[in-house]
């Protein structure tokens, strides 16, 4: 499990569906590399302009990931969560029955964040504190149990909440995701935040990120993982958009998507009322979800 979390750690639209990929049938590569190192990060959705009040008008953002297997493809759904200073978890785990929880943690800011993390039981005792520091433009991702495993108060066993925080005079606000394991299976966990909006998300490079952009806190790409991005646009005007990937130390992250190998992928143009799919593709352009 602690391998997987470290690789790891809808939407309706009755209008016109477009995807942006190879036609079916007519691509005779595969995107596919399930030999090639497994990859984790975060991906940021940046549209070419937005609006005067920091949204880009009509996006929106979605993904999927999963482990692909003979039997099928175990996935997750996750939409972005808002970016937070406060934020609160639901925790369940049980050595004995094989459940964690897993928390990733994405540092959007130009500066580190110390993130504190308060365990309580379900009593509302608290029963473990640790301070984690993200570095700029990185992510972070463990168990819930790796977090306190210094600290005899925190057993395998424990039902109750997870708080974070992030520290500092600034108070940068980090982007957080829940996956609750039970073995190999996993699904992602709300994330109540309760520090009300934060504003934009900041820039995270020349072109990337800034107001109207979106960030998702979680891809995993190699080693038999995929990841599929849906963008759609709910707006009366086509919508283009740019789509950047980070592996967890900010570097990027190269990964196959639509028959394109590349960790930017540009010039992505949303029809009005229509959506877009990134996602490895087969031979038959067909995608694993």
């Amino acid at each position: 499990m602690r391998r997987i979390l470290g690789i790891l750690l809808l939407i309706s639209f009755a209008t016109a569906y477009a995807v942006a990929a190879v036609p079916e049938g007519t691509n005779d590569h595969d995107d596919h590399n399930d030999k090639a190192p497994i990859q984790s990060g975060y991906g940021v959705i940046t549209p070419v302009a937005a609006t005067s009040g920091g949204t880009a008008t009509g996006l929106v953002v979605f993904e999927t990931f999963g482990l692909r297997e003979n039997s099928g493809t175990p996935q997750a759904g996750v939409l972005p969560p808002d970016l937070t200073t406060n934020a609160i978890l639901f925790v369940d785990s049980s050595a004995r029955l094989a459940k964690n929880l897993g928390v990733a943690i994405v540092n959007p800011n130009s500066s580190n964040v110390n993130v504190t993390m308060t365990l309580r039981k379900s009593d509302g005792t608290v029963v473990g504190t640790t301070t984690v520091n993200v570095p700029s433009h990185q992510q972070t991702s463990k168990f819930a149990t790796e977090l306190f495993a210094n600290q005899p108060s925190v057993t395998s066993e424990v039902t109750g909440t997870l708080a974070i925080t992030s520290g500092g005079s600034s108070s940068l606000p980090v982007s957080v995701i829940g996956l609750r394991f039970r073995g190999s299976n996993f699904s992602t966990l709300p994330v109540t935040n309760l520090s009300g909006n934060t504003g934009p998300l900041p820039t995270i490079a020349a072109g990337i990120g800034g107001p109207g952009a979106v960030l998702l806190p979680q891809f995993a790409a190699g080693g038999g993982w995929a990841t599929e991005l849906v963008l759609g646009n709910t707006g009366t005007s086509a919508l283009t958009v740019r789509v950047d990937l980070f592996k967890s130390d900010g570097t990027p992250l190269t990964a196959s998507l639509n028959g394109q190998t590349a960790s930017s992928f540009s010039n992505l143009t949303i029809p009005a009322g229509g959506v877009i799919t990134l996602a490895p593709r087969d031979s038959n352009g067909d995608d694993d979800f």
